[in-house]
């Protein structure tokens, strides 16, 4: 049997053991919570960016000079559209598109009508 001296030593060793796993724990939810919020911060800035520079469709095969691109998202007939690809169009993001032909192309009027 143990004396009071040895039981309040293994107490004091029990809760302290139990305290510091504790802490373990709230450190790794602490740092788990961090990193998700990390992550939600990115997400709305590159939602933020898609909404104030969308992706748009720029003509990429030969022929006329291109004066106008068309929404990514939305396409107008123009870029006949053809089962969930626009043949002839590469995607990009509209400030890309805006600095092509040196600074000339402009949003398709019925794109964005």
């Amino acid at each position: 049997m143990m004396d009071s001296y040895h039981l309040k030593h293994l107490r004091a060793r029990l809760i302290d053991n139990y305290l510091t796993e504790q802490k373990r724990q709230r450190d790794e939810f602490d740092a788990k919570l961090e990193d998700l919020n990390q992550k939600i911060i990115e997400a709305e800035a590159a939602e933020n960016q898609a909404w104030q520079d969308p992706d748009v469709l720029v003509r990429s095969s030969v022929g006329v000079p291109r004066k106008v691109y068309h929404r990514a998202s939305d396409p107008c007939g123009r870029t006949k559209y053809d089962g969930g690809r626009q043949q002839g169009f590469s995607t990009m993001r509209e400030s890309a598109a805006k600095q092509l032909e040196g600074g000339t192309l402009k949003r398709c009027s019925a794109c964005w009508a």
